[in-house]
């Protein structure tokens, strides 16, 4: 067991180590593609929240939970932006990994061209994934309020509506819930890169990212982590610092915050690029290669465009 724990953590440092490496050799291309589609997740996610609550809650009284149609609009016109952005940068950054792994030369304009064929397989699998996260989370609720409810009729529990009370039966739920969220998104961890690499869709997605990861779960969950608490923490900590009144308006938290948002489009470009080495690796693993006919083809296409545009220029 604890040999089989130390070539997992072997393997994750060497995937982590040729995802620097591949990212350093392309550095110019991945910051470029990484500023067009990264960047303003990162910053969305890192202002926004805070711009949210001094626009709709200025008192920061949040004892009477309401929102208003527009704050509803702008939620949902904030979330479709940011699944348009997400969905953008995995298109070009896993185009262009795969590209750049195979040495194969590389562009700005070719990996925006490839977001052509790669957009729909990746929000069918972007919807059909989230929903099923969705759903699972409601059905648990759902059967955690059954469960409250009966252990109350039968006397065995009396509920209380006081926060410290709630969290009691609370906090034990979301110790069942969130191991098997973790274990779904694992197992379903290369299904973007498959979608652009294979393009295959949804379901199908899902199913071959599972079977690819098999064997692999502990190297995709510590890198998972790794990247998903450095981002995490990035984020935090440049939402901090805009806080309440006018202090986002002062130099200091102008530099924090563009320092935290270059950082975390960098960081989160590194894992977008790491996810495609670790379906390299799976895929190495089962003795396949990474890239089909098919892919391969849309590759010269886009070459071929790029040639045909270079010369009408």
């Amino acid at each position: 067991m604890s040999a089989s724990a130390e070539n997992s953590r072997s393997l994750c440092t060497e995937i982590i180590e040729s995802t620097r490496s591949l990212f350093k050799s392309n550095v110019s291309h991945f910051h470029a593609i990484s500023i067009l589609f990264l960047l303003p997740i990162v910053l969305a996610l890192v202002v926004y929240p805070s711009f949210h609550i001094a626009l709709f809650h200025p008192n920061y009284n949040f004892t009477s939970f309401s929102l208003s149609n527009f704050e509803i609009i702008v939620l949902i016109v904030y979330t479709f932006s940011l699944v348009l952005f997400f969905l953008c940068a995995v298109a070009t950054t896993t185009y262009s990994a795969v590209q750049a792994y195979h040495d194969r030369p590389i562009n700005v304009i070719s990996s925006i061209k490839s977001i052509r064929n790669s957009f729909f397989p990746l929000l069918y699998t972007f919807i059909i994934l989230h929903a099923i996260f969705i759903s699972i989370t409601l059905v648990f609720s759902l059967i955690f309020v059954i469960l409250v409810r009966i252990l109350q009729y039968l006397g065995l529990i009396e509920l209380k509506h006081d926060s410290n009370h709630l969290l009691f039966y609370v906090i034990p739920s979301l110790i069942v819930l969130i191991p098997v969220l973790i274990w779904l998104l694992v197992n379903w961890s290369l299904a973007y890169a498959i979608a652009v690499v294979e393009s295959k869709w949804g379901y199908e997605t899902l199913r071959r990212s599972a079977n690819l990861v098999k064997g692999k779960r502990g190297v995709a969950f510590r890198i998972h982590l790794y990247y998903g608490l450095v981002i995490l923490i990035i984020v935090v900590n440049g939402s901090r610092f805009l806080g309440k009144g006018n202090q986002w308006r002062s130099l200091a938290v102008i530099l924090q915050t563009a320092l935290s948002s270059v950082m975390g489009f960098m960081i989160m470009n590194q894992y977008l690029v790491a996810n495609v080495v670790l379906c390299m690796y799976c895929k190495d693993f089962n003795g396949e290669k990474l890239i089909g006919d098919k892919f391969a083809s849309e590759y010269v296409s886009l070459l071929v465009d790029d040639e045909k545009n270079h010369d009408d220029m």
